[in-house]
């Protein structure tokens, strides 16, 4: 799945190198955000942490220069907490599983959606015993 989502990932940037509309780059960097998240969770799937953690920065990257409210929306909502927290984890990170934890549960999504609250939740709770913190 990773070679898929790379594979069009590196499609989308070819054709940005022609002569295109404003409109159409957008587009185009929108499509390369998705295909660099689907990639990240492939590679979360498959414990190829440093490649994970290199989609997800190129995810928001592009996301960020798409400037288009509802790929933004879907990006960050994979992006913010719950992929950075299972990499955090697998990673035996606890404060940076906590962390996006927390920042997924801060997140518009989670605000607006009981189901994207409770992940953040659940995936902070994971995150607390690796703290080494006492139950008192």
């Amino acid at each position: 799945m990773e070679k898929a989502a790379i594979k069009g990932h590196d499609s989308v940037l070819e054709l940005q190198q022609r002569n295109v509309g404003e409109r159409l780059l957008r587009a185009l960097y929108a499509l390369a955000a998705e295909c660099s998240t689907s990639a990240a969770w492939s590679c979360i799937d498959a414990r190829n942490l440093d490649q994970t953690q290199r989609h997800l920065n190129e995810s928001a990257t592009y996301v960020g220069l798409c400037q288009d409210g509802p790929t933004e929306t879907r990006v960050w909502v994979n992006l913010s907490g719950q992929p950075l927290s299972m990499l955090a984890h697998q990673r035996r990170n606890g404060p940076e599983a906590l962390a996006a934890a927390q920042a997924s549960q801060a997140s518009w999504a989670a605000r607006r959606d009981p189901s994207f609250d409770s992940l953040g939740h659940v995936r902070a709770a994971l995150a607390v015993p690796a703290l080494g913190a006492s139950r008192d």
